[in-house]
């Protein structure tokens, strides 16, 4: 238990209305988890204005309330100009300022986050490090796991797994960073040692409106905290136009000796290959970088995963690891959950889960298979409900064009029509590419379709969802595994149980 005046030292522009020594002994946003003594957040949402709540939490039990405006409350009013960050610095300073005392590495772009962080994590582990991971698949530590309902959590839940994690003896923690977060200020109050720079893509413009915005947000992690360390460190992928923008302007006017470390396919930067070899059984490269030559030889597939591969180099040698530690770490990660995670059939086809759920990374996606399909390419995929909609046209047209035959589905329609949304994938299709589609609404169905239509050397590319074990229809959340579905199908296809619809091959 915590008085709210040892917290608030931490808020430089806010005003007190009450009793300044309250006690503390939790914060929430959601007014249905207030219990005795918390500091209910009163968040402006896009809906909902969460001063409405401010009566429930109070009788609920709260001894303040963290607000933007004066309310009409008995308790304790702290009243600050923007509260999201007022909430994440209460946070961090309420659990201690966790972040502060263990190696802290973020982790932003539109693709390839969660892969880094696996590798990141496998070479922190193979250092002899105790790694935690807050990312999209899970968030994990010491060998618990936990669900993961946001890439990044708010900043009460942020901060409870930091103390968590350092309670239990974590050293260093790599965590996924989403725009979002960037955005409403979930990571204030955070200290971060090194960050990476994956790459920018159009995505989640339904919040950010221009990549411009999209890449502001994005770029605060850097000039907003990696820029203020004195021994900070800053991985950027500078085969991205929108890296080079990062590193030649926004770090190198706002902290010119910060230690930056591009990485390149193509270019001659810190890290790159100096020769290289995909195959159906990974990668085997040898990178020239600053700490000399560094193999990988990873079961990972394709060029982007070796993209994925220097960017996790590129941490190890900001953290100063040993190179052994870093080879082997990257050799150690077998598979990362629906990032190109494969399925073979007794058939002698395969399918592939991957969370592809943008043009670029679809288009990576099937740019890696085609050369190591030796039959069809057939791709299974939708798009989002209330989300990015100018994206849609543009998936619809890489996999028609890219895909011997693509089977066009819903992923998580949410409030849309699932038709509607189909119809916009396929305003993007080239009218005479009919009779290399299909249409099928239904996620079980469309991937019994194309088990059932494999044969061979054919390879199944199943995109969009990855890892996640639900789909959102309407306001019903249920159970859905693309991994499942299809070894279910796989199944059904060795008995004898093959569906086929018209259109298809």
């Amino acid at each position: 238990m915590k008085k709210l005046s040892e917290l608030i030292n931490v808020l430089p522009n806010q005003r007190i209305i009450g009793n300044p020594d309250t006690s503390v002994q939790g914060i929430a946003y959601d007014s249905r988890q207030v219990v005795k003594n918390f500091i209910f957040v009163a968040i402006k949402g896009q809906h909902l204005d969460g001063a409405r709540f401010v009566p429930d939490a109070v009788k609920k039990g709260a001894s303040a309330v963290l607000v933007e405006e004066a309310v009409s409350t008995h308790a304790t009013q702290i009243i600050v100009p923007d509260v999201r960050e007022a909430m994440a610095r209460l946070s961090a300073a309420f659990y201690g300022e966790p972040s502060k005392h263990m190696t802290l590495i973020g982790v932003t772009g539109t693709n390839g986050k969660t892969t880094i962080t696996y590798l990141a994590e496998s070479i922190l582990k193979n250092a002899g490090f105790h790694a935690g991971v807050v990312g999209t698949v899970n968030y994990r530590y010491k060998g618990k796991i936990f669900d993961a309902p946001h890439t990044t959590p708010e900043s009460p839940d942020l901060q409870k797994i930091f103390k968590e994690m350092l309670d239990d003896g974590v050293t260093h923690c790599v965590m996924e960073v989403s725009s979002h977060a960037l955005s409403q200020k979930r990571v204030a109050g955070c200290r971060f040692v090194g960050a990476v720079f994956t790459n920018l893509t159009r995505d989640h413009l339904d919040y950010h409106k221009t990549m411009e915005e999209y890449f502001e947000s994005k770029s605060r992690l850097f000039t907003d905290f990696i820029a203020k360390e004195k021994k900070g460190f800053a991985v950027i992928n500078v085969d991205d136009r929108w890296g080079v923008r990062l590193k030649d302007r926004a770090i190198h006017r706002i902290a010119p000796t910060l230690k930056t470390i591009g990485y390149s396919l193509k270019q001659d930067a810190e890290i790159h290959p100096a020769k290289v070899s995909f195959s159906e059984r990974g990668i085997e490269a040898m990178l020239d970088t600053p700490i000399g030559s560094v193999k990988i030889s990873s079961p990972l597939l394709g060029e982007y995963n070796l993209q994925n591969s220097m960017a996790a180099v590129g941490v190890g040698i900001g953290l100063g690891l040993d190179k052994q530690a870093i080879e082997q770490g990257i050799t150690n990660l077998k598979r990362v959950p629906g990032r190109l995670e494969r399925i073979i059939s007794d058939d002698g086809f395969q399918a592939v889960v991957d969370y592809a759920h943008t043009g670029d990374a679809l288009e990576r996606v099937l740019n890696t298979l085609r050369p190591l399909t030796k039959g069809r390419l057939i791709t299974v995929f939708g798009c989002g409900g209330d989300r990015d909609r100018g994206k849609r046209p543009i998936m619809g047209e890489i996999a028609t064009r890219l895909s011997d035959f693509t089977i066009i589905t819903s992923d998580n329609p949410r409030s849309e029509e699932p038709l509607e949304i189909i119809k916009e994938i396929e305003a993007g299709i080239d009218k005479g590419s009919r009779d290399v589609y299909t249409v099928m609404p239904d996620r079980h169905e469309a991937i019994k379709v194309a088990v059932d239509m494999a044969a061979g050397r054919d390879i199944i590319l199943v995109a969009g969802k990855g890892h996640e074990d639900y789909q959102i229809v309407g306001d019903k959340k249920f159970h859905f595994d693309d991994t499942e579905e299809i070894k279910k199908a796989m199944k059904q296809n060795a008995q004898g149980l093959r569906f086929k619809v018209q259109g298809t091959k």
